[in-house]
């Protein structure tokens, strides 16, 4: 049985790791028996004993634990923690062989979803996961934008550029804040050499954010539910730049 003092967050955090549910419990099994069958693993882990085989082979496979063999007789021992460090490092640089490899595939796996020219590709999400994923896909290339930091402070916590990438985030582009407070503050503590911010004039407000890069442009509506409408054309993409352009202009 698994100590009844395990702290809490271990669970998430292993998870987090990479872990299935399962494959938590037979994990955290192993270690509290230190060794034993697969019958008793199942059993301490509330595991149907089918499942339990799959599911050590598959902690086999992630270097978590090993097999021994006592008295013919299959044993499974949990390797030193630390093999944890090394399976997220492992995976850390499989991921980044798999950045580098959809990078090259990306213009092929366009070119199998391009629209026609003038039809726009308008997509819709909802939930702070999808904004965020959405954030951290723009914030990433140069682009231009309008903010209320106001509701970016309510979602993040912080900006979000802190919040996706770490303090050092150097962002490229340039950007619009809503006149208020929050965004005061943060246009005169603004130094990033590459992104330049401005405040809009006082009597222009709205609780979203609009972001123009390549040709699409992105809304995000600070809802409940934390909506998120993407359009794909570059004639609208192009018609946003221009009106972005014209009141850069006009401003200082």
């Amino acid at each position: 049985m698994i100590e009844k003092n395990l702290p809490s967050a271990i669970r998430p955090l292993l998870k987090r790791a990479g872990l299935d549910a399962r494959e938590i419990e037979i994990y955290l099994t192993i270690l509290s028996l230190k060794i034993a069958p697969a019958s008793r693993i199942a059993k301490e882990a509330r595991q149907e004993r089918s499942n339990t085989y799959l599911i050590l082979h598959s902690l086999q496979e992630k270097g978590l634990i090993s097999e021994v063999e006592r008295g013919k007789v299959r044993h499974f021992v949990a390797e030193d923690p630390n093999r944890l460090l090394v399976y997220i490092e492992e995976k850390e640089k499989e991921m980044q062989q798999i950045h580098t490899l959809l990078g090259d595939a990306l213009p092929v796996l366009r070119s199998i979803t391009k629209s026609i020219t003038d039809q726009p590709r308008v997509t819709l999400s909802k939930g702070f996961d999808a904004m965020k994923q959405s954030y951290r896909e723009i914030l990433s290339q140069e682009f231009v934008g309008a903010f209320n930091l106001e509701k970016v402070y309510e979602a993040f916590g912080k900006t979000i550029a802190e919040s996706l990438f770490g303090k050092a985030a150097e962002l490229k582009g340039r950007e619009f804040v809503i006149n208020n407070k929050a965004g005061k503050e943060y246009v005169k503590k603004q130094n990033s050499p590459h992104l330049e911010s401005r405040l809009l004039p006082k009597d222009i407000s709205f609780n979203s954010d609009i972001l123009v890069f390549r040709d699409t442009v992105v809304f995000f509506a600070y809802d409940d539910e934390k909506t998120v409408v993407r359009i794909e054309n570059q004639n609208i993409a192009d018609l946003l730049t221009s009106w972005f352009e014209m009141l850069w202009l006009t401003t200082k």
